[in-house]
C-alpha cells in the first residue's frame, strides 16, 4: 500500500477495502447483519464525515467479509491505519474478464438457427448428457442461479421466461442489481453475462437450446463494466447479494492472476451459507502450471477448466497445482465444454464464445440439475457428485489439467449408470415389416430390455423384430449395469402400413336439386391419399369432401384410396339420387 501512495497526489482518491477485526459473524442472519452494522457504524460515520470534505467517495458496506470499501485520499488512509476498529486496508483491485479470448464473440448468422421452430441443442449441452437428465423430468426447476457478470439481456427469447409461453407471467430473471451504473433494469453492455446466462438456463425458444438447466430461475449482479473490468469489492458484494437473495449456485467467470485473501473469506462464507460457488479456472493456461486465477484457486471453489468438442483440454485453460495458505492441491476440479460454445447474445441473437467463462456455466447448470434431484445437498456434496461422475481424461485420476475430468450431468444426478438410446432401420414400411434395432446407449450397459409396442419383447442388445400388423408403434429400451439403469421411449417411432380397403358413406343420398352431399371416408388400413369421382364429371382428393349436385339424375360414386403399401377402389352405382320432381320416388331418366 505504501508504494501505491507514493504514486498519487494529495487530493487523489484511491479505492480501498477496509477490513474490520471480527470475521466470524454470520452475515446472512438477522442477528449477524445487526452485529456487523453495529461494528461498522463508527467507521462509516467517520468516512461520511470525510466525504463531506471531498476526501472520501463511494462508501460501500460489505457484510460478507465485514469490511467497508471506499475511495479515499492519502490523508484519510493514514487516519484509517491508526483506528482500532480497522484490522487491514488493501487496494480495491480490478478483477477482469478483459484480455481473455471469450471477449471476441463470433455472432451466429440467423440462417444457422431455427427461429420459431424446434430448437437444436448446443454441442456442449449434448456433450455433458444434459438431455438425458431432462428426459427424467429434471430441468433445474425450483433452483435459482446467480450470474455475477456483465449483466443480462432479460428480453432475449431464451431468457425472458420459464416456459416460452407469452400468455403466462413467469419471468426467468427474478432478481437484478447493478454495481457499475446503478441501473434499475437489467441490461448487458458487453455480452459476456448474457452468453454465460444462456449456457446456464437458456430455453431454446429462439433457435438453439443453449441451457444445461432450462428450468432454473436467474438472479443477475452486474459487477463488470462494458470493457469487462470490475472492482474486487463489487464482485464480493455480488456474492453477498446472491446469498441474501436465495441463490443456490453462484456462477462467476471472472478472476485475477493475483491472489486476494478477501476472496478466500468470501468463498468460505458462501459455502458456509450452503451456496455452491462455481468459478472459472482462468485463461492463462498457456503459461503452464500454476496458472489458476483467483478465486478459482480457492480450495472450496468448484473450479472449472475448458475442453473442446473432442474432450481435449484447451491450451488457454488454467492449470494447477495451487499452493495457498500452506496447502498444495490439484486444480481445476473438473472441466466442461469451453471452445466455440454457442449461446445467447444481446439483441435476441446467438454467438460462439471461447474460454473457461463458457465452461463454467455448464457446471453451474449441472449443479442446478443435481440440486433439483437432491435439494438438501451441501456444496461439498455437489462437488463430490460432479467429480465422481466426471469422464476421466488426461492422466488417470484427478490431475492439474482436466481436474477429475469432463463433467457428465446424467451420471452426476443419477449415478454412473448407462444412458439409454437406440436407432432403427427402417422406421416405416408395409406389412410385414422387419426392423433392425441398434443399441446406441452410453455408459457400458450389460443388460437390455426392449418393448416393441406390439406386445413383443427382447433381451438382446441389437434385436430384429417383425411387425405383422399395421399401426404406429412406440418403442422403449431399458438398459442396465451394476451402477444403475435408464430407459428411453420413442413414441410412434415405427410406422407400419398395410394396403387399405376402400369404403365410404354419404349423407343425404337423395333429395331435390341442388343437393349438397357430405361424403365420409370409412376405409380401413390407414390410407394417405383419396380420389373421389362423383359421377357428374367432378373429382376431389379430400378425405371427406362435400359436393353439390345441380341436375337431377342417378349418380355412380367411385372412391380410390392408397398408401405406401398399395391401393383399393370401391364403386356404388346409382348411389346418389337427385330429382326436381316433388313426388317422392319419381325420377326422370338419366
Amino acid at each position: 500500500m505504501t508504494s501505491e501512495l507514493t504514486k498519487i497526489s494529495e487530493n487523489e482518491q484511491i479505492p480501498v477495502i477496509i477490513t474490520l477485526p471480527n470475521q466470524k459473524i454470520a452475515f446472512n442472519t438477522a442477528a449477524g447483519k445487526s452485529q456487523i452494522e453495529s461494528e461498522q457504524k463508527n467507521l462509516i460515520t467517520f468516512l461520511k464525515n470525510e466525504k463531506s470534505k471531498n476526501k472520501v467517495n463511494e462508501i460501500k458496506s460489505i457484510k460478507i467479509i465485514n469490511a467497508v470499501a471506499a475511495k479515499v485520499t492519502p490523508e484519510v488512509l493514514t487516519s484509517l491505519a491508526g483506528r482500532s476498529d480497522v484490522s487491514n486496508i488493501e487496494l480495491d483491485k480490478v478483477v477482469s474478464i478483459k484480455g481473455q479470448s471469450e471477449l471476441s464473440f463470433k455472432k451466429i448468422e440467423s440462417s444457422a438457427t431455427q427461429s420459431n421452430s424446434a430448437s437444436i441443442n448446443a454441442w456442449g449441452v449434448d456433450k455433458i448428457n444434459a438431455p438425458a437428465v431432462w428426459n427424467q423430468g429434471i430441468t433445474g426447476k425450483g433452483i435459482t442461479v446467480a450470474v455475477v457478470d456483465t449483466g443480462i439481456d432479460a428480453t432475449h427469447p431464451d431468457l425472458d421466461d420459464l416456459d416460452d409461453n407469452p400468455s403466462t407471467n413467469d419471468p426467468k430473471v427474478v432478481g437484478w442489481i447493478d454495481y457499475v451504473n446503478s441501473e434499475s433494469s437489467a441490461y448487458d453492455d458487453n455480452g459476456h453475462g448474457t452468453h454465460v446466462s444462456g449456457t446456464v438456463s437458456g430455453t431454446g425458444a429462439n433457435g438453439i437450446q443453449t441451457g444445461v438447466a432450462p428450468g432454473t430461475k436467474l438472479i443477475v449482479a452486474k459487477v463488470f463494466d462494458s470493457e469487462g473490468d470490475g472492482y474486487l469489492s463489487d464482485c464480493i458484494l455480488g456474492f453477498e447479494w446472491a446469498v441474501n437473495n436465495n441463490a443456490r449456485i453462484i456462477s462467476f467467470s471472472g478472476g485475477s492472476s493475483e491472489h486476494d485473501s478477501l476472496f478466500t473469506t468470501a468463498i468460505n462464507k458462501v459455502v458456509a451459507a450452503g451456496v455452491v460457488p462455481v468459478i472459472a479456472a482462468g485463461n492463462d493456461g498457456e503459461g503452464g502450471s500454476g496458472t489458476i486465477t483467483c478465486p478459482g484457486d480457492e480450495l472450496n471453489s468448484l473450479t472449472v477448466g475448458a475442453t473442446d468438442s473432442s474432450d481435449v483440454i484447451a491450451d488457454f485453460s488454467g492449470r494447477g497445482p495451487v499452493t495457498l495458505n500452506g496447502q498444495k492441491y490439484v486444480k481445476p476440479d473438473f472441466s466442461a465444454p469451453g471452445v466455440s460454445v454457442p449461446s445467447t447474445y444481446p439483441g435476441g441473437e446467438y454467438a460462439y464464445g471461447t474460454g473457461t467463462s463458457m465452461a463454467t456455466p455448464h457446471v453451474s447448470g449441472a449443479a442446478a440439475l443435481i440440486l433439483q434431484k437432491n435439494p438438501t445437498m451441501t456444496p461439498a456434496e455437489v462437488k463430490k457428485a460432479l467429480e465422481g461422475a466426471a469422464v476421466d481424461l488426461g492422466s488417470a485420476g484427478k490431475d492439474n489439467d482436466y481436474g477429475s475430468g469432463r463433467i457428465d450431468a446424467y451420471s452426476a444426478v443419477f449415478g454412473k449408470g448407462p444412458v439409454a438410446n437406440f436407432s432403427a432401420t427402417p422406421t416405416s414400411g408395409k406389412v410385414p415389416l422387419t426392423v433392425a434395432f441398434t443399441d446406441t446407449s452410453t455408459g457400458t450397459p450389460t443388460k437390455w430390455f426392449w418393448n416393441f409396442g406390439d406386445g413383443s419383447k427382447s433381451y438382446h442388445q441389437n434385436p430384429k423384430h417383425k411387425y405383422s400388423k399395421a399401426g404406429n408403434y412406440t418403442v422403449a429400451l431399458t438398459t442396465k449395469n451394476t451402477k444403475g439403469s435408464n430407459m428411453v421411449t420413442k413414441t410412434d417411432y415405427i410406422v407400419v402400413v398395410s394396403k387399405p380397403t376402400a369404403a365410404f358413406s354419404a349423407s343425404p343420398t337423395s333429395g331435390k336439386a341442388p343437393l349438397t352431399v357430405a361424403f365420409t371416408d370409412q376405409s380401413s388400413g390407414n390410407p394417405t391419399k383419396w380420389k373421389w369421382s362423383f359421377g357428374d364429371g367432378a373429382i376431389s382428393r379430400e378425405k371427406n369432401p362435400e359436393h353439390q349436385y345441380s341436375q337431377e339424375g342417378k349418380y355412380k360414386i367411385t372412391l380410390t384410396v392408397s398408401n405406401s403399401a398399395g391401393g383399393s377402389t370401391v364403386k356404388k352405382i346409382n348411389y346418389i339420387k337427385v330429382t326436381t320432381n316433388t313426388r317422392p320416388g319419381v325420377y326422370s331418366k338419366s
